[in-house]
């Protein structure tokens, strides 16, 4: 297996693994990853893309976006390009290539590309998936659709406070799988981890252009309680022949003031709402 590359923004780093579908294994702030590993789960692990909506391929996801090697385009210090193998499912034809980069206040850039290698025009949205450890809080401006419970998955219960919908790990009890699909407002995903917010930030979709079924924004529950998905889509986009979709996430890492706590729902939207403003793309 290659080696890992890593793409340093401030105090944040991303470090990549090609030969694991460009696969993100750690999201790090002064050494701290503040995403899962391997001894959560033996596959969904770390933050990794896949295609929408998951009627396309259904379970498990293609192995050629997910879990196989991707070919490394560039590696150097202002950036990280890989592209995938070609792949072929629901009559679609594909690559994927993800693009790592610094970005803004601190910032790292991930540009996800879907291209037509077929011969027929298709419908396609981009879509990220980064697995946290439980215990943290997960909120978004709330939006104006909500799919719950989403089958084979039960209901993901949320709570609703001043505009934002927020999902406190620390209430789920294992032995079922939770799925929320939503709408949100603001383009921006949050999650609390300790005293750092993960912002991802990221061009709003309104419900008409999501793909069929999702949503911008998603949380899943694992049923053994070991693991969360913080997910994010993009647009449901038309990809003729040749051509190609993009779908950019901003990601950054935000210590939280001294005198903001996590009980402070308020506090934590306007944080949110700031530091987005400050990302905006």
């Amino acid at each position: 297996m290659s080696r890992a590359l890593v793409v340093k923004s401030g105090f944040l780093e991303m470090e990549i693994l090609p030969d694991l579908a460009g696969r993100v294994v750690a999201l790090r702030v002064e050494g701290e990853n503040l995403l899962s590993d391997s001894e959560a789960h033996q596959e969904n692990w770390g933050a990794t893309f896949w295609t929408s909506p998951q009627a396309d391929w259904g379970w498990p996801p293609v192995p050629e976006i997910d879990a196989l090697p991707y070919e490394v385009l560039l590696s150097a210090a202002d950036g990280i390009s890989l592209r995938s193998r070609f792949t072929e499912f629901a009559g679609k034809r594909l690559f994927i290539e993800k693009h790592f980069k610094p970005g803004p206040r601190g910032s790292i850039d991930t540009e996800y590309v879907i291209e037509n290698g077929g011969a027929d025009e298709f419908r396609m949205a981009s879509w990220e998936i980064s697995r946290v450890a439980p215990g943290g809080l997960t909120f978004y401006p709330t939006g104006e659709t909500e799919l719950t419970p989403v089958a084979p998955h039960f209901e993901l219960l949320t709570e609703k406070f001043e505009g934002t919908t927020f999902y406190d790990h620390r209430g789920f009890e294992p032995g079922k799988c939770r799925k929320l699909h939503a709408d949100g407002r603001g383009g921006y995903l949050a999650h609390l981890v300790g005293r750092h917010l993960i912002l991802k930030v990221f061009e709003d979709s309104p419900p008409g252009d999501q793909a069929p079924g999702e949503g911008e924004c998603e949380i899943f529950a694992n049923d053994d309680g070991k693991y969360v998905e913080i997910e994010v889509q993009g647009p449901y986009s038309r990809i003729a022949p040749g051509s190609r979709s993009s779908f950019l996430v901003r990601t950054q890492v935000a210590h939280l003031p001294s005198d903001l706590t996590r009980e402070d729902k308020s506090g934590l939207r306007k944080f949110a709402d700031e530091r987005t403003a400050a990302l905006r793309l």
